[in-house]
């Protein structure tokens, strides 16, 4: 499958090359912004620089060098700057998601042979029960001693001691190992180089047309979706990026930083387009608000877009600059994609994979076909192999899993990454069917993707929050947790599952509903853990 190319863009080899790029051609403009003590912080594009040699530096003369160092924590200033550290100089950075026990935080250390572990002061309890569970003993910073390291390293710089800064670094360097985040077996840990962050980087610059603004971080950094597509490709294009902390913080903070741009997961869409009809709802103002949406629609297909205007009260509620959301993570619900575009707002779907670094493709222009997750970027290719697999390859599929060569003889076809997803091409897009793993294998015979039954009754059975299918004794079995706003909703649960059979094709009927009274465990990007709980 052919990729798109939209825009002509600088294209860096190494992350040292993109930082130094962003010190050289943006100097004094602000790179980073966020609150401290109730106090904003302005981190100039030259001061990144400075502080991240400078920490390099103190890293290089206490004996840390070509060795790992795990960052551990809440989205940070700290927490970017602990990166850069470690992979613009011969250190590999290992992210570790903030809301793993105490228990696999130890075993991915020791998998990934960190010497050196930087975490925040929120999870000073985590720390040191690591520390108490680790034999390796590996060296643990608190962040907030972090601003002494740095003007230790300067001081040495000024000395003289200039072996970090004029450290030179490769393309093919490792510059990572991402953990991910086992939704239905054990973390693997993946390999990135500079040339897999780089390209994916150029890749996803290329692929969507932004304008200036301030970029508003929102994702996890520990996951390759929020690093590349809200660190370094605002780094490329020389915005400030706002740190969002908290997600409690969320629509304030959209509503401070005004960005033209999100890159979110479905889940983050869901909260905005809750938030817009609660407020309709409370006004008395949702019937009406339908209507308008209709009304502009119909305008739209007349080739009238007077939706800026029209909706005006609704995007003021997200800074009023909002135009573009890119969703990634997981699946949307095309409701969301539908109900934006009506009010304004362009939500382009992607596709992607922490082995791709992550995006694969994305959708393109300002009505991006509802259903498929694009066209592929300018740094891969991709093709469906016989079995209907995804198969990718490109300068951003990862070097392989670390100490783990028999899950990489299973991972690659050659010279191309077996995704795992399975999907089809249609009129030069990518849409996804579901997942190879969660394949349902009937009593006779048939194979059918869990995603599909769970369609059908997210489609169909609006209270239905949360579901999971999958296979027992040969039948299809619907785990399912219900909205507890809907009184009824476990007594009509089984009637309304048996009003769908009689509409699913028969090797679809699903044959056991199973009722959650909590939700499914999930990852830090809001995928629900499969196979966990049963």
């Amino acid at each position: 499958m052919k990729n798109e190319k939209v825009n002509e863009f600088h294209r860096h080899r190494t992350l040292k090359e993109l930082l130094t790029f962003g010190a050289e051609t943006y100097s004094e403009d602000p790179a980073f912004l966020y609150k401290e003590k109730k106090e904003e912080v302005v981190v100039s594009y030259r001061k990144f620089k400075e502080d991240v040699d400078g920490l390099g530096t103190w890293f290089y003369r206490n004996g840390y060098k070509n060795c790992r160092i795990a960052v551990f924590g809440e989205n940070s200033y700290q927490w970017i700057l602990a990166h850069f550290a470690a992979t613009c100089g011969k250190n590999v950075i290992v992210p570790i998601d903030k809301d793993m026990p105490s228990e696999g935080i130890v075993e991915l250390l020791e998998d990934s042979e960190c010497r050196f572990m930087i975490y925040s002061d929120q999870y000073e309890d985590v720390a040191q029960a690591v520390n108490s569970m680790n034999p390796e003993k590996v060296r643990q910073c608190n962040m907030k001693l972090l601003t002494e390291l740095v003007e230790e390293g300067r001081k040495l710089i000024g000395a003289g001691y200039l072996e970090y800064v004029q450290e030179e670094i490769k393309e093919d360097d490792l510059a990572s190992i991402v953990y991910t985040s086992g939704t239905s077996g054990k973390s693997k840990g993946v390999m990135m180089s500079h040339r897999n962050f780089c390209s994916n980087t150029y890749g996803s610059c290329d692929a969507v047309d932004i304008k200036r603004g301030t970029a508003l971080l929102l994702l996890p950094l520990h996951h390759t979706f929020g690093l590349v597509t809200n660190v370094f490709s605002p780094i490329a294009y020389g915005y400030p990026l706002y740190i969002n902390r908290s997600l409690k913080r969320l629509l304030p903070d959209i509503q401070d930083v005004k960005p033209y741009l999100l890159c979110l997961v479905p889940l983050m869409i869901e909260v905005m387009h809750k938030k817009i009809w609660e407020t309709a709802r409370k006004e008395g103002k949702d019937v009406t608000l339908r209507r308008m949406m209709k009304f502009s629609d119909i305008l739209l297909k007349c080739g009238i877009d007077v939706r800026r205007k029209l909706f005006k009260p609704v995007l003021d509620g997200f800074g009023g600059n909002l135009e573009l959301i890119v969703s990634g993570g997981a699946p949307i619900d095309e409701k969301y994609i539908r109900d934006f575009r009506s009010l304004g707002i362009i939500v382009q779907n992607g596709y992607g994979i922490t082995e791709c670094g992550p995006v694969v493709a994305v959708t393109r222009g300002k009505f991006p076909t509802i259903g498929s997750v694009g066209t592929p970027l300018c740094c891969n290719q991709i093709k469906i192999s016989k079995e209907g697999e995804i198969l990718v390859k490109g300068e951003n599929v990862m070097l392989g899993y670390y100490h783990n060569e028999e899950e990489n003889r299973k991972a690659f076809d050659g010279e191309w990454l077996r995704t795992g997803d399975l999907g089809h091409i249609q009129n030069g897009e990518l849409y996804i069917t579901g997942r190879i793993k969660n394949l349902i294998i009937l009593s006779n015979g048939e194979n059918i993707s869990a995603e599909s039954i769970e369609d059908e009754i997210y489609s169909n059975i609006p209270y239905v929050k949360e579901v999971i299918a999958y296979g027992e004794n040969g039948a299809i079995v619907a785990e399912v947790y219900l909205d507890e706003e809907k009184a009824d909703a476990k007594e009509r649960i089984h009637e309304d599952i048996r009003a769908l059979n009689k509409q699913l094709p028969q090797v679809k009927t699903i044959g056991k509903v199973v009722i959650r009274d909590t939700e499914f465990p999930k990852t830090s990007t809001k995928k629900i853990k499969r196979y966990k709980e049963r």
